[in-house]
């Protein structure tokens, strides 16, 4: 059975995980917010206004789709790992 102290320490993986792929996701948002404001602000014509929001919504989807998985996969790898020790049997 794992013990409090390795779950924790797994949990504390996971969160570390989760941060660095939430910081990558967000600094994707982040040029998609900036982006999408840019065109629509100081464009004069109306298609490369839609053409920046466009691209300012599109970069937004990526940025939560890589902060999303980034944190599955982080579970997903931490796990594993913490069953994989309680198979083998080291501690």
């Amino acid at each position: 059975m794992v013990s409090w102290g390795r779950a924790f320490k797994g949990a504390g993986g996971i969160v570390g995980f989760a941060i660095v792929w939430w910081f990558i996701g967000g600094v994707v948002i982040g040029a998609g917010f900036y982006l999408s404001g840019l065109g629509y602000m100081f464009s004069l014509s109306p298609s490369a206004s839609f053409a920046g929001m466009l691209l300012g919504f599109v970069l937004i989807l990526i940025g939560t789709i890589i902060g999303t998985l980034g944190t599955l996969a982080a579970f997903v790898k931490v796990l594993s790992e913490i069953v994989a020790e309680e198979v083998r049997g080291i501690h």
